[in-house]
């Protein structure tokens, strides 16, 4: 009687190696499934892959955690944030600054100051020389142009949607380049910060007494706060931070999601939201 063969004893050796590497393939091919699968269901997302990792424009991703800072107290904190008007970071820090001077604007006295050079060119000369009359002849619409202008790159048209008339700041712009001279500075490419970089001198005296840098910089009571998260409520708990007795008003909570860099209220992302700057 014939003895009957396996399956694989019936193949000649050119077919059984065909069919033994298929086999391999196959079990390799489970096995990964199973580990991925059971990476994926303990939660491990690590990899080249991302599951349900929220955008940078995602309006539910998770606000950054709010590190305490140290300040020097006062009954009335002065507060100043220095920017460059074009400054990418600048503005965004501008968008979180806005909502906290708001709530505070009747405890403390908050303020948008220059830093003492220029980055990007002529328009943001000017631009910080009209924002610097427009505060000063009516400061009580430049919070109203200033949320404007951090929305959309438009000076006249936040004008006048804040009811300013240009014409109105021509006298404080032109005798500002004159006792400062803004625009000789501007000018004289031999004056430049490093042959790069305009100076820009309206407050700088501020910058030469905090030791300024770049843009964003936050002063309270005469020192620069560092590590301050670019959104709303941290910028509200650093100046109430600053309050010998905090007022009520410090206990209403701001939004903790960032805006992101440059014009437009997007969300943005807290990963370096208090990091970058222009400058040093």
């Amino acid at each position: 009687m014939q003895e009957k063969k396996s399956f694989f004893a019936s193949l000649d050796s050119k077919s059984a190696l065909i069919v033994g590497l298929v086999a391999g393939i196959l079990v390799i091919c489970t096995v990964g499934f199973v580990v991925m699968l059971g990476l994926y269901f303990k939660g491990d997302r690590s990899g080249s892959v991302s599951y349900n990792t929220p955008s940078a424009s995602d309006n539910n991703s998770a606000p950054a955690p709010i590190q305490p800072v140290s300040v020097t107290k006062s009954d009335r904190p002065k507060v100043e944030l220095f920017v460059m008007s074009y400054c990418p970071f600048g503005l965004q820090m501008e968008k979180a600054y806005l909502p906290a001077w708001d709530l505070l604007k009747d405890k403390a006295d908050i303020s948008v100051k220059f830093v003492s050079y220029a980055m990007h060119g002529k328009k943001e000369v000017d631009e910080n020389t009209r924002q610097y009359c427009i505060n000063k002849q009516q400061p009580a619409k430049y919070q109203a142009y200033l949320k404007c202008f951090t929305g959309q790159d438009d000076y006249k048209g936040c004008l006048a949607q804040a009811g300013i008339s240009e014409g109105s700041l021509t006298s404080c712009i032109n005798s500002a380049n004159n006792d400062f001279k803004i625009l000789d500075n501007y000018n004289d490419q031999s004056k430049w910060l490093s042959g790069r970089y305009p100076i820009y001198p309206i407050h700088q005296d501020l910058n030469d007494k905090y030791g300024v840098q770049g843009s964003p910089t936050l002063v309270i009571n005469g020192a620069q706060v560092d590590g301050v998260n670019r959104t709303p409520e941290a910028v509200k708990q650093a100046i109430c931070a600053a309050f010998n007795n905090a007022p009520s008003e410090c206990n209403q909570t701001l939004s903790n999601t960032d805006y992101g860099p440059g014009f437009g209220y997007q969300a943005g992302t807290t990963a370096n939201a208090a990091a970058a700057a222009c400058g040093n």
